[in-house]
């Protein structure tokens, strides 16, 4: 009867201890940069909103300044302006 050999009853204590510490410092390592991205995602999410919020704010804020409301009158010439040209 053979029996399946796995790859920790064939190495050495060392080398399994080893490949449990790498696996454990890739765990943390993505751990880490996960936490790292959620982080960033939120604080480009919440600066994008912000300056949404303050392009709305100016908007707003400048919406009642633009328009001007006045009387006008028109100006009309007697002639063309360019019938007088020589030539």
């Amino acid at each position: 009867m053979t029996y399946y050999q796995s790859f920790s009853s064939r190495s050495p204590w060392w080398v399994r201890l080893l490949a449990v510490m790498v696996s454990m410092v890739l765990l943390v390592g993505l751990f880490f940069f996960a936490i790292f991205v959620v982080v960033a995602v939120a604080i480009l999410g919440a600066s994008g909103l912000l300056l949404l919020w303050w392009q709305r704010r100016k908007m707003r804020k400048g919406m009642h300044t633009d328009i001007v409301v006045t009387d006008y009158r028109e100006i009309h010439h007697p002639r063309p302006p360019f019938d007088n040209i020589r030539r």
